[in-house]
């Protein structure tokens, strides 16, 4: 018995260097859009993906700390990441730090240390916050006394603490200030001077009945007012365009009708909007299963409205309930569904255009990178 032996010839591959890491278009393309992995199943590793929503490619990720937030300077072409770690994992000394990471290579470029107490809570976007002129990055407070710190993003430094007795979050203003909400139902408003530090404070009459209707922190900032919305569904303006905060006349969401029926605002951040075209829009999470509580639940539906009729145009029926929405300039809808995926409508229409998997453990937020 002979045996035929054929010996296939290969062609050599050139080396490939190592590390082998690729850049980013700069600036981005549209369409870029971040996802954040809370990592609920381990709240000490969680994650920033980066993706393209248009193409459904995962460009990078930025490892985050437990109850990271993060925030983005599109001028500076720079992350800010607000996290909490411990030198022993799950225990040891506390470490509240700033982590700065590029556009490009989404590259841890610095850190900036914080006094151990900056507020830890699932996601909530007024924690961490970048003034109207792109100077300060500012940092809430809770241990549990109420604080901001204020960090100079030419210095990258912490220059300085302001007490906020009494009241939670920073909405920003178009002065190089911001707001918060306060226990009394009011808010105060703090300026600041260019060095970072307070200039004055003034305080508003009380507008959020915090034990009949109080106003959900959640909110959506288009063409320079803030649009917060309460529990059961009405809607609080705040212009801030001006030297101090204008609380506007509030609209309700739904009709008569529709609150008998128990529609109510719902998902974890519910709210978007834009100006873009300058059309005023404001997209919000509902859903028909409203009772005390339910804020937090998985929204079904999505209604936008036209800011300038203070009216729903269109009620977008989603495929997944929502956890967690955002819109993108182009009114493309962003929804973190509660199945772990990222689906894409068209924002004025509603139609479904694709969705984006495998994009974490517990994919919680989205935010459009513009």
């Amino acid at each position: 018995m002979m045996l035929s032996v054929v010996f296939m010839a290969h062609a050599e591959l050139p080396a490939e260097p190592i590390p082998n890491v690729l850049k980013l278009q700069s600036p981005y393309p549209p369409g870029y859009a971040l996802v954040h992995d809370f990592s609920f199943g381990g709240l000490i590793d969680s994650k920033f993906g980066l993706v393209d929503t248009r193409t459904r490619h995962y460009k990078g990720m930025m490892s985050a700390g437990q109850f990271a937030t993060i925030n983005f300077s599109v001028a500076r072409q720079k992350y800010y990441i607000g996290e909490t770690i411990h030198t022993r994992g799950v225990r040891g000394k506390r470490q509240d730090i700033i982590a700065i990471y590029d556009f490009e290579n989404l590259a841890l470029v610095n850190e900036i240390d914080l006094p151990p107490k900056r507020m830890n809570v699932v996601i909530n976007e007024a924690s961490v916050i970048i003034t109207s002129d792109d100077k300060f990055l500012l940092v809430f407070n809770m241990n549990p006394a109420t604080s901001v710190t204020v960090i100079d993003l030419d210095q990258e430094a912490v220059v300085d603490e302001i007490p906020m007795p009494g009241c939670s979050l920073m909405y920003g203003d178009k002065a190089r200030g911001f707001f918060s909400l306060c226990g009394n139902g009011g808010l105060v408003h703090v300026r600041l001077d260019e060095s970072g530090h307070e200039a004055g404070r003034s305080s508003s009459e009380v507008f959020n009945d915090i034990d009949a209707d109080p106003l959900s922190e959640k909110a959506a900032f288009i063409d320079g007012v803030w649009y917060l919305v309460t529990y059961k569904g009405e809607v609080q303006p705040i212009d801030v365009r001006g030297d101090q905060p204008v609380i506007g006349d509030r609209w309700w969401v739904s009709t008569e009708a529709e609150r008998e029926a128990n529609w109510r605002p719902a998902g974890w951040h519910g709210k978007a909007g834009n100006g873009e075209g300058g059309a005023a829009r404001l997209w919000l999470g509902m859903t028909p299963d409203g009772y005390n509580g339910s804020h937090k639940d998985p929204a079904p539906e999505v209604w936008l409205f036209d800011l300038s009729k203070s009216s729903v145009v269109n009620r977008i029926k989603l495929k997944v309930p929502a956890l967690s929405i955002d819109v993108n300039g182009a009114n493309e809808l962003l929804v973190v569904n509660i199945e772990g995926g990222l689906d894409i409508y068209a924002g004025l229409s509603g139609e479904y255009r694709h969705t984006i998997r495998a994009l974490g453990d517990t994919p919680y937020m989205v935010h459009a990178v513009e």
